[in-house]
């Protein structure tokens, strides 16, 4: 077997893959906790987005979203976050009732999971969610400010049924332990038999990896894959490598937030609908156009996320040379494990020169 193998297979998902559409619908912008690294806030004042979604901005949302699925091919889904949607108390489960009313699709959500107890459990399951995500820190050195991850696996473990699953949503791993991705891993399929969305610290809090860092996150990379390759699915930095991630599916994230920036009125959903397909890379995914076609991995370099062609804190040269190193260790660590032991991927520096690279203008980050 060879690289080519494994390039040749992932290229053959180009333009067959299913569209699966996700509306981020933020209900609150309160929360009751303070991750450091939280990207709601990095952009944000907390005190100023500290109000909850109106009824009728929300009915707004639900609306649009029936439209979309009425013309829009593909699966749809939505979700509520925040801040964080357990703040809401009951008007959570009326939200939901709503929501699943207007448009025939039962929402899931996004959560800490601080206040996930019996009591709130026993709403949750008759109301219309599909099911909750929890994001949970990381074992080995979990921010001081977000829940303690054991609590919030011991309420996974206690909460979760056919009713209402409730599963480790993601796993927000900062560079200085990318060398212990494979300890934290085994750490949660030893707590509850699979492994959450691992992803890195990213949007404004991040901070750029040394080059000590990258080399062990390959290697880190490399050993999960061979623990866990033929156990449980793995979802290892969707935003730097989707196409291990998702395969022939194809996500979009698409945010209804507080501040309706999209400019949603229930008057003007298919004009909303048509401009959001329109942007919906160039927002979200922009196009990237990288000369180093001699690299391994540049066919799959066609679309990043947006942060990582700048972010507010961190320029387009800082991200963008950044993500082509991950990419390159993360790709090489795939190969490795996968494929070819031998396989170092030498085609071109790691060390990029960022003027290879002409991003194309974002549009709107919402």
């Amino acid at each position: 077997m060879s690289l080519k193998i494994l390039t040749d297979s992932l290229q053959s998902n180009a333009g067959t893959s299913e569209r699966i559409y996700t509306f981020n619908t933020v209900v609150t912008g309160r929360c009751n906790v303070k991750c450091s690294y939280c990207h709601f806030y990095a952009t944000r004042n907390r005190r100023q987005v500290a109000y909850d979604i109106s009824d009728e901005q929300f009915a707004v949302y639900m609306g649009f979203i029936k439209r979309w699925t009425e013309i829009v091919s593909g699966k749809t889904s939505y979700r509520f976050s925040g801040g964080d949607p357990m703040v809401l108390g009951d008007r959570l489960f009326e939200l939901a009732e709503t929501g699943y009313r207007m448009t025939g699709i039962k929402p899931f959500m996004l959560t800490a999971g601080l206040k996930l107890n019996q009591d709130w459990v026993r709403k949750a399951r008759q109301a219309p969610f599909s099911h909750v995500f929890v994001s949970v820190e990381n074992p080995i050195d979990p921010d001081k400010f977000a829940p303690d991850p054991m609590r919030v696996i011991e309420a996974i473990r206690e909460f979760n049924s056919p009713e209402l699953p409730i599963l480790a949503g993601v796993c927000v791993v900062p560079s200085h332990l990318y060398a212990r991705l494979d300890e934290i891993c085994d750490w949660f399929y030893e707590k509850i038999g699979h492994i959450p969305l691992i992803c890195e610290v990213n949007y404004a809090p991040y901070e750029s990896p040394s080059g000590t860092e990258l080399e062990e996150l390959g290697a880190s990379v490399e050993r999960t894959l061979k623990k866990f390759f033929n156990k449980t699915p793995l979802n290892l930095f969707s935003s730097v490598v989707p196409e291990y991630a998702y395969g022939s599916i194809d996500p979009y994230l698409s945010d209804l937030g507080l501040e309706n920036s999209h400019g949603i009125t229930s008057e003007n959903f298919d004009e909303k609908i048509s401009e959001m397909l329109d942007h919906i890379d160039a927002v979200n995914y922009p196009r990237l156009q990288c000369n180093r076609t001699e690299c391994s991995w540049h066919q799959f370099c066609t679309n990043t996320k947006w942060y990582w062609q700048g972010d507010g804190r961190n320029p387009p040269e800082l991200k963008l040379s950044d993500y082509c190193r991950h990419k390159k260790v993360i790709s090489s660590a795939f190969a490795r494990a996968l494929l070819d032991p031998s396989f170092v991927e030498s085609a071109s520096p790691i060390d990029l020169d960022a003027s290879q690279w002409t991003p194309r203008p974002v549009l709107n980050r919402n």
